[in-house]
């Protein structure tokens, strides 16, 4: 009989993408894969134009709201847990996986109240406050990086670093072994962009020789950020979107970016030096933790928000004089890449249907 997953992953594609990676994998070992979001954010899109049927339940986030919006937020989330449990009734899914997103915590909770398997996926180093309260049922913990662990001890007999599922065309990059100048710097600031990045990066790379830019700048700032880099480096190039982000890594010598969990797994898939500007105030700063993940075995460098101003310029430029060290630093972040994740994460996942068989 064919096995049925409900994958649960929304609201950025640091959910998303990942949810992507093992429902593709998992579709193709023969399981029927649904997907639980939410009307509203990407997923509504992206995931029917993977090939996946997706559910949606009316849900929003309640951290750091007034006391008004906090308890209409619950009202809502009550709403949403009936809806779930509906969802879970009709679909009678063998397993369900959260990989994080507002859908999540009303999905994991009616699954388990159902007698469902619940896997949850944490992909960053300081997991979310819904991971953290689903990992309390989850039969499954399934952990991006190490760090992660301390946070679910009281369940440590549950929990797996797997790694972060990648997009498999990351995992067939050839390795990077040579570089010559000019070197391409690819600058990313994720589908909304980044202010600061959009803002700074044109301004340091100013009078740069020897350097092409290849900087993705969100929806809206492109005029704007090309304008900032004219009569500066001469080869740029400035877009909004990269469909290809798999593509651009392999252009890449080097990448400029923030430390969302997703981003530091493709940088150490594609064995490109980094230089993570974590975003500062990200929720429980986990960007700076997902860093440090990289940083702490020379794979890559941080430089804090109100740093990258000073400290920017002297890095490209101590690469400019001797790309051997950008080289070897990619080829350290390679050698900490988990690139069997996905794998790992369908091995799971079939085990766990096992035992309850």
């Amino acid at each position: 009989m064919t096995k049925r997953c409900l994958v649960m992953a929304g609201g950025t594609g640091g959910h998303v993408f990942p949810g992507l990676a093992v429902a593709k994998a998992l579709r193709a070992k023969g399981w029927d894969i649904q997907w639980l979001g939410t009307a509203e954010r990407m997923e509504a899109q992206v995931v029917p134009a993977n090939g996946f049927p997706i559910h949606f339940i009316p849900v929003k986030g309640l951290r750091g709201k007034g006391l008004s919006a906090r308890l209409a937020g619950l009202t809502a989330l009550v709403k949403a847990l009936m809806a779930a449990k509906k969802l879970i009734r009709e679909l009678k899914p063998d397993l369900v996986i959260g990989l994080g997103g507002y859908a999540s915590g009303p999905g994991g909770l009616a699954a388990w109240l159902a007698g469902v398997p619940v896997v949850i996926h944490e992909q960053n180093a300081a997991a979310g406050m819904t991971n953290r309260l689903l990992g309390r049922i989850a039969r499954r913990i399934l952990l991006g990086f190490d760090d992660a662990q301390s946070q679910f001890s009281a369940r440590a007999a549950n929990c797996v670093v797997v790694g972060n599922p990648v997009r498999a065309e990351f995992l067939a990059m050839p390795a990077h072994t040579s570089i010559a100048l000019p070197m391409n710097m690819l600058v990313v600031g994720g589908s909304l962009g980044s202010a600061p990045l959009n803002e700074i990066v044109p301004q340091v790379c100013r009078g740069m020789s020897g350097l092409s830019v290849w900087h993705q700048t969100g929806k809206g700032n492109q005029q704007q950020v090309e304008a900032r880099y004219q009569g500066g480096v001469c080869d740029v190039r400035v877009t909004e979107f990269i469909d290809d982000m798999a593509g651009a890594y392999e252009w890449a010598d080097f990448v400029v970016c923030r430390a969302g969990a997703l981003t530091v797994a493709e940088v150490a898939a594609s064995g490109r030096a980094a230089i993570f500007v974590p975003l500062p105030h990200a929720v429980d700063d986990h960007q700076t933790k997902n860093a440090l993940s990289l940083v702490k075995h020379k794979a890559a460098i941080l430089i804090p928000q109100p740093e990258l101003q000073k400290r920017l310029g002297k890095v490209i430029n101590d690469w400019l004089d001797s790309p051997e060290q950008c080289l070897i630093m990619g080829q350290h972040a390679r050698e900490q890449a988990r690139l069997d994740a996905t794998i790992q994460v369908v091995t799971q996942c079939e085990a766990l249907v096992g035992e309850a068989a």
